[in-house]
């Protein structure tokens, strides 16, 4: 088993323990892998900078943090700062670690050429966080590999399968705008998310992930079950606050983003969460405040290189023109999203230009313009074929038979297949509507509306596919139990 050696100590690699003439000394895993970094280094200034971002990057934590783990693994080490032995601190710069430092055992297959990047868990575990929080679809393969060769390498090391879930998670989550979602990739990321979980239950990312992969999943309670432990023990990690909002519904995620909002102002994301709870209960004014002020924030971001991007706040606030009877500035909001978010690299960036496509062939079928909105629903259908509310669309436009279509009963069939049995209650509703079933539209809506509160059916009052279900005389009982699900 691979280690880093100097003098009489020694790091082992894949357990990140330290050791003196093979007796354990004390130190905790992530101040080991904080000696690990500066040994790999061999002597080369490490900034600050990058052991703050490297292993603390989630917490709100000062330069006196980092100042404290250094003294305690000096003090580990038995090394004086004033004649150091090991660690050197350059004023105000970093540290260097000036002892000739050994390899000794097997080595582990080199990921990124580097002795670190081979061997050493937590940097693989940092390199595939990294490249998920761009939430680019092209990093999360490489993402995966990270955090299966950190899996691999440190079996029992919590974060490393936490990484994993994510990594998992991320490609279900690339997916949700189909029929079908990659459900495997969501039962994997349930499996090593429990298994952060189990090897370390003080460990706030597991249960973090967790509750998201439950909620995923469609399990609530379960969901924010799990996100609660994450805050018992992380309480000021905004990430957890986040997720708590995501997995809420109604007042509870408010103020589930009001406090992730406290620790990291400026998400954009935010705005997306928040608008949905305020046009599920009919508060369209303040609904139409929050999308253009998330709009703002989207198209504030740097086209490159952005941390956790956001998309999907043009397509939001065109729904609340639309609430506002502008359907011109909808419609030019919606071919904004779609545009933007095409030349976009996030794993959301599909979800968004198909949405965004399909809200405007909706509207341009009720504007009339039945062969504008064909080529609406046809740019949808080719990211995401077979596409359910797109095919609903171009039936409809064409003059199909909203209910009996063939290719309408293929997309219910889909989406029984792939899980979304709320999904499929809704398309039913409209497709009802648009046939002019009142009665059968309603039904289908409120089977929809089942359960729990939760986001299902959120944009019902928005979006124009349910325009035809607004208009029936049952939608006002609909509305009010919407509302009241959200309060």
């Amino acid at each position: 088993m691979s280690r880093l050696a100097f003098g009489p100590f020694g790091v082992d690699l894949r357990t990140f323990l330290l050791t003196r003439d093979g007796a354990e000394v004390p130190l905790s895993p992530r101040l080991a892998q904080v000696l690990a970094c500066l040994a790999d280094a061999r002597g080369e200034l490490v900034t600050r900078e990058v052991l703050m971002d490297r292993f603390w990057p989630d917490l709100n934590v000062t330069d006196n943090t980092l100042t404290r783990a250094v003294a305690d693994i000096r003090k580990a080490l038995d090394d004086d700062p004033a004649h150091p032995v090991y660690i050197q601190t350059m004023a105000r710069r970093g540290y260097r670690f000036v002892a000739a430092v050994r390899v000794e055992g097997e080595t582990a297959p080199a990921v990124g050429g580097s002795l670190s990047d081979g061997l050493e868990p937590f940097v693989a575990w940092e390199r595939g966080r990294a490249a998920l929080e761009s939430l680019s679809a092209a990093a999360l393969p490489g993402a995966v590999d990270a955090f299966a060769h950190a899996v691999a390498g440190a079996p029992h090391y919590a974060p490393a399968h936490a990484g994993l879930a994510n990594a998992h998670l991320f490609r279900h989550e690339a997916t949700r705008v189909d029929n079908v979602p990659d459900v495997a990739a969501l039962d994997a990321a349930l499996v090593s998310a429990r298994r952060a979980t189990t090897i370390d239950p003080a460990m706030g990312e597991g249960w973090a992930v967790l509750g998201h992969a439950l909620g995923a999943a469609g399990r609530a309670e379960d969901a924010r079950a799990a996100v609660r432990h994450a805050l018992a023990a992380e309480p000021r990690n905004w990430r957890h606050h986040y997720r708590m909002a995501v997995t809420s519904w109604g007042e509870e995620r408010f103020q589930a983003v009001e406090r992730a909002q406290a620790l990291l102002p400026g998400f954009a994301a935010y705005h997306t969460l928040s608008a949905m709870v305020l046009i599920a209960r009919q508060s369209f004014d303040l609904a139409a405040e929050v999308a253009a002020r998330g709009a703002t924030a989207q198209d504030a971001q740097p086209a490159e290189h952005a941390t956790f991007p956001a998309t999907g706040l043009l397509w939001i606030r065109g729904l609340t023109a639309l609430l506002q009877h502008r359907p011109e500035a909808a419609l030019a909001d919606f071919r904004a999203e779609a545009e933007g978010a095409a030349r976009h690299t996030s794993i959301y960036a599909r979800e968004c230009v198909v949405n965004a496509r399909v809200a405007e062939g909706f509207a341009l079928l009720g504007a009339g313009d039945s062969e504008a909105a064909i080529a609406a629903f046809a740019l949808a259908a080719a990211l995401s074929p077979g596409h359910a509310r797109a095919t609903l669309g171009d039936v409809v436009a064409s003059g199909g038979a909203p209910v009996d279509d063939p290719r309408v009963v293929a997309a219910c069939a889909a989406l029984e297949r792939g899980g979304k049995l709320r999904d499929r209650q809704l398309l039913l509703a409209a497709a009802h509507a648009f046939a002019g079933a009142a009665g059968a539209a309603i039904s289908h809506a409120e089977q929809a509306l089942a359960g729990p509160p939760d986001a299902t059916g959120w944009s019902l009052p928005a979006e124009p596919m349910f325009a035809p279900l607004r208009a029936l005389p049952g939608y006002s009982r609909l509305a009010s139990r919407l509302a009241a699900r959200a309060a």
